[in-house]
């Protein structure tokens, strides 16, 4: 296991804000194993802990301007991993309230359980709503609401301010609502259930 002694993290740290790549895998093959045996305590799969873990790293590659300021590696890459499993906790949980409340719908609105329209589906009309956005809006919505990001960190990650976020963020649903309410092909039951979730 490598150990990075407190005067070589500060170096490194001090490297990596500078845009050292060499100076930041260091950091990665210190600490990656260390982080997946963390993140793994949260979620119990080893691909959901492999892309955790992979977003801590990226996280602090996009943010390593502020490294410089902190005062323990550790700590802040332990707790960027902790926020981000507690967040893929609450994702999925959404998401599985998100199909119980469409499986009720569905029992109301349908007999045949062929016709099903799944989560899948429900993001495809979401990423056909999304056509025409900027990229920067685009982005926003998938940190926020499929990534479970909060305000603070998504404009924190993106470098823009939090008012600029939740502007940006009410855009995009208002845009995705009326695209919805347009869409002829699908249940208004299910577009009900589909709106609930983007609240």
């Amino acid at each position: 296991m490598i150990v990075i002694e407190p005067n070589e993290e500060r170096y490194l740290l001090s490297r990596v804000s500078s845009g050292d790549q060499i100076a930041f895998r260091k950091i990665y093959d210190a600490y990656f194993d260390r982080l997946s045996s963390y993140v793994f305590k949260f979620n119990k799969s080893e691909e959901i802990t492999t892309e955790i873990v992979q977003d801590v790293f990226l996280k602090i590659w996009l943010s390593r301007d502020v490294l410089g300021n902190i005062n323990s590696l550790q700590a802040y890459i332990f707790t960027a991993a902790r926020n981000l499993s507690i967040d893929y906790l609450r994702k999925l949980a959404r998401e599985t309230q998100l199909v119980e409340l469409l499986d009720e719908h569905l029992k109301i609105a349908q007999d045949d359980i062929d016709q099903k329209l799944g989560l899948a589906e429900l993001r495809s009309i979401i990423d056909q709503g999304m056509e025409g956005l900027s990229e920067q809006k685009k982005q926003i919505f998938k940190l926020s609401k499929l990534d479970g990001l909060s305000h603070d960190e998504v404009a924190d990650l993106m470098q823009l301010s939090k008012s600029t976020v939740k502007n940006h963020l009410s855009e995009t649903l208002k845009h995705l609502r009326e695209h919805l309410r347009k869409n002829p092909d699908y249940d208004y039951l299910l577009l009900v259930a589909l709106l609930n979730f983007l609240h």
